[in-house]
């Protein structure tokens, strides 16, 4: 109602049509689209297999429109469509490769391997390998906090919000753990939301204006004996035992906190590519030297 929506983006009205579809399908799309086809033309289906195809396929084309009347857009947004896509696109699969397994030409053979390939390839790269490490750094601090001597471990994640399931993963009460927000403008009138920036905004803006801002002088970091209680939630906040974030933020980091107990601690691979600028490069963890491992 109030249009917040598009404080996470604006998209283009045909994204879905020449993004969000094709990301979903992949090599699945011609074939859905055939199917689409065939269920609103009548070709193709006998009429019992359209009792389910044409339902389907005025769900998808309906669910498509309002969603593509909405500003803010993303793939997700439309993944309860993809059981019904693959209905749909499972009759011109199997009619086009027929018969499955062993298709008579060569051509279709080349292609229904190179269609196996492709989808096997990508599913293992985007499971096993793309930003692996947001995850691989969770189960790295939970494993951490439980090899500790002492009870309570302080984490703090300089990352752009939502970087990180860090909330499902990091489930001991004894974990205290914080990270960068990105809070919608509920507060704020429609005429100055152009200018409202979240705190993610505003650290990525100056990274070293926002920490002297927030976070406790570097000189009392050294100074401060690392084994106490540390408060990450206050409005000065205390360095935490960790801290965890992108390479792409190490020059920076590395040259505010020079001289503090800061070390690294652990580092992963996260992604080849990203197309956010922020979240390029290794995952990075920082421990303060002294606190119990």
């Amino acid at each position: 109602m109030q249009s917040l929506a598009v404080f996470y983006g604006r998209n283009r009205p045909d994204y879905y049509l020449t993004e969000g579809l094709p990301l979903l399908l992949t090599t699945a799309l011609p074939f859905a689209v055939w199917g689409c086809w065939s269920a609103f033309t009548n070709s193709g289906y006998n009429p019992d297999c359209q009792k389910v195809t044409r339902p389907l396929a005025i769900s998808v084309a309906v669910f498509v429109t309002i969603m593509s009347l909405i500003a803010h857009k993303e793939v997700r947004f439309i993944y309860p469509l993809l059981p019904g896509l693959l209905v749909l696109a499972a009759g011109p699969f199997s009619q086009f490769f027929s018969p499955l397994l062993l298709p008579k030409t060569a051509m279709k053979k080349i292609l229904f391997f190179i269609f196996v390939a492709v989808n096997t390839a990508l599913a293992s790269y985007i499971s096993q390998v793309h930003q692996r490490g947001v995850i691989d750094v969770l189960h790295y601090l939970r494993h951490e906090h439980e090899l500790k001597v002492s009870s309570n471990t302080t984490i703090m994640f300089m990352m752009p919000c939502h970087s990180t399931p860090w909330r499902s993963h990091l489930i001991f009460p004894e974990i205290d753990a914080r990270a960068l927000t990105c809070e919608p403008p509920l507060d704020v009138p429609i005429e100055a939301r152009s200018l409202y920036m979240d705190e993610a905004d505003q650290f990525y803006a100056d990274p070293t204006a926002w920490m002297n801002e927030h976070m406790e002088d570097t000189e009392l970091l050294r100074k401060r004996q690392t084994h106490a209680a540390i408060n990450i939630h206050q409005e000065k906040a205390q360095w935490p035992e960790y801290l965890v974030f992108f390479e792409q933020l190490e020059p920076t980091m590395t040259e505010f906190l020079a001289n503090t107990p800061y070390i690294q601690d652990w580092r992963t691979f996260n992604t080849h590519w990203h197309d956010d600028s922020r979240r390029q490069g290794d995952v990075v963890v920082w421990r303060l030297e002294g606190v119990e491992k």
